[in-house]
């Protein structure tokens, strides 16, 4: 009963606001999906914000639906494409399985992943501007490690999702990296939004021994980096510049390029070039990087964590091996 209801009220938020988007019907349509609210955490804030800016510059017509489950989500897809909307961006991996289960049905409609993916089915409406993942852990890994003064640090994910299941796996590669003998303790949520709980498992990561824990679990992050904060440890902020948010215990935060993979999604749009296609998003394409300059460690670890990086741009680290 609890799940039909979930997807009826998703369903009548799709149908809410494509009847706003026919404001303008000489405007492409264009429909967002969020898995929670754009107004607080980071990840669905920041992408929200790059989506409308996106819409703005092209002249499209834009619509969004928050807190949309991935149970709800083929209902909504569905809706949405039925209603006449033409593009289609999910924001998150969690998706995927619903695009793929509803995109042939709609073959006039083009539908976008951001995040990761692994494949598109060989769909030609289904595109994905994929996040590396694995490279984007493999830092995390590296400069936890490289900051760490017991060689003990921790990560902490919202649910087990493809994109946080290879974060965590890589996370752990690039901290051995850095320190062979480091501990990685990790675990999951079990939700993107129960800060309580995300505090709670990170403070008995740090009383384990854990000094520098990971939060990848949107936001859920509040909890984790407010348990660093109290502890007295370090951590980071995730996908935006968070240092304001928590002083006393951000070392750095990543920063995702929001704004440019919603443009190229935009643009591939507006010239006809969707469909079929996997964009990969990583520190060489300027798809993410590190805010500078580091704070509470010495200027050397913030030296060693950039000439990971550029190793790794280079090719000269190979995260895969």
């Amino acid at each position: 009963m609890k799940m039909k209801m979930m997807l009826a009220v998703a369903v009548a938020a799709a149908i809410g606001c494509s009847a706003v988007a026919q404001a303008d019907d000489s405007k492409p349509r264009v429909a967002a999906l969020f898995t929670q609210t754009v107004t607080q955490g980071s990840w669905d804030m920041a992408g929200y914000a790059a989506f409308k800016s996106m819409a703005s510059k092209e002249g499209f017509t834009p619509s969004y639906l928050e807190h949309t489950t991935y149970e709800a989500a083929p209902s909504v897809l569905r809706q949405l494409a039925s209603d006449g909307v033409k593009l289609i961006i999910a924001h998150s991996s969690g998706y995927s399985a619903a695009i793929k289960e509803v995109a042939p049905s709609f073959p006039n409609t083009q539908f976008v992943l951001y995040s990761y993916e692994g494949s598109t089915n060989n769909l030609p409406n289904y595109s994905a501007w994929s996040v590396d993942w694995d490279e984007y852990g493999f830092v995390l890994g590296a400069l936890a490690a490289s900051a760490s003064k017991t060689g003990h640090i921790a990560v902490i994910s919202g649910e087990p999702i493809p994109s946080a299941e290879r974060t965590v796996q890589f996370i752990k590669k690039g901290a051995a990296y850095v320190n062979p003998k480091v501990v990685v303790d990790s675990a999951y949520v079990g939700s993107f939004t129960d800060v309580a709980r995300a505090k709670e498992i990170a403070t008995g990561a740090i009383a384990r021994g854990a000094d520098f824990v990971i939060p990848s679990a949107d936001t859920a992050d509040a909890g984790i980096q407010q348990a660093a904060d109290e502890e007295g440890v370090l951590t980071i902020g995730s996908y935006t510049d968070q240092a304001k948010s928590f002083p006393n215990s951000i070392m750095t935060s990543t920063v995702m390029n929001f704004d440019k993979s919603y443009a190229d999604i935009g643009k591939h749009y507006a010239d006809h070039q969707l469909g079929n296609r996997i964009i990969t998003e990583n520190l060489k394409t300027n798809g993410w990087t590190l805010s500078t300059p580091f704070a509470h460690v010495d200027k050397a670890v913030q030296d060693k964590v950039f000439k990971v990086m550029d190793d790794i741009k280079s090719g000269k680290v190979r995260i895969e091996d």
